[in-house]
This record gives C-alpha cells, sequence and structure tokens, in this order.
C-alpha cells in the first residue's frame, strides 16, 4: 500500500550530516514554496531550518527568530571580506547561507527566494543590490 522507503533514504537514529552547507547545496533547484519546509518546496527561514536539522541543530522556523537565536552576530566588512562559509545573512523577512568564495573571488549566498522561484547560488554582492531595491540593506550577520 505504498508504505515502503528505500534504504539508501535512511540513516541510523542520532547519524547526521557534518556541515550545514553542504546540505543546503544538494538544495539547490528545490523549487520555492512560501511556508514550505521539504524538498518538495521550501521557503527562506525553512531552507535555513531544514539545511541546520540535518546536521543534528535545532533552530527557530522563522527568520526574525533565526536572526535573534543562531549563532553569535558580527559586523560584516563593507567589502565583506570578512564574510566566511555558514554565515548567514538576514534582511528583514529574509535569510541566507553564505556558501564561500567562487573561484573568481566573489563571495556566493546559497538561499530560497522568490526572484528565481527556487534554492539558488548567486554573488552575495548582486543578491544585497537587488534585495535592497526592495527591502533594504541586511539587518544582520550571524556565524555559526
Amino acid at each position: 500500500k505504498g508504505l515502503a522507503v528505500f534504504k539508501k533514504h535512511i540513516r541510523p537514529i542520532g547519524d547526521h550530516e557534518n556541515d550545514y552547507v553542504s546540505v543546503a547545496e544538494r538544495l539547490i533547484a528545490t523549487p520555492y514554496l512560501w511556508g514550505g519546509t521539504t524538498a518538495f518546496g521550501i521557503d527562506c527561514s525553512g531552507f535555513v531550518k531544514l539545511a541546520m536539522f540535518m546536521t543534528g541543530k535545532s533552530v527557530l522556523r522563522d527568520s526574525d527568530m533565526q536572526a535573534a537565536s543562531i549563532g553569535t552576530p558580527f559586523a560584516a566588512e563593507p567589502d565583506l571580506n570578512n564574510i566566511k562559509r555558514g554565515d548567514l545573512v538576514f534582511w528583514k523577512g529574509h535569510v541566507g547561507i553564505c556558501q564561500g568564495t567562487h573561484h573568481d573571488g566573489q563571495h556566493m549566498l546559497i538561499h530560497a527566494n522568490a526572484n528565481s522561484m527556487d534554492v539558488c547560488s548567486e554573488p552575495l554582492s548582486a543578491a544585497i543590490e537587488r534585495i535592497a531595491y526592495l527591502y533594504g540593506q541586511p539587518i544582520g550577520f550571524r556565524r555559526v
């Protein structure tokens, strides 16, 4: 009656991924769905919650709660040179995960967003510029 699970899709209880950024990267191209929390459809804070959950970290659901509770806040330098892989960037109502530095030196952001209607990776500076047009500059950065 459809009650089967493929063995390769399960893990022992307590066995977690090591790196939430690697989990996040596997979710690239997942459809955007406001309020979604699964690989069938996900929003920005659900994306962060799922990626961290897969590494054994329990975080709150919404981006404002995440901005107040995950990791340690820090001030980003104007040129973003102090951004590291795994840092979180928060806007009013939005969050993304810093993916690291691309081979061309650009800091990359991975996030579920309504602009591309999926989880995508894009240069952090381009995301900041595009999002600022409607929602302003980032309101915070946090290091996990």
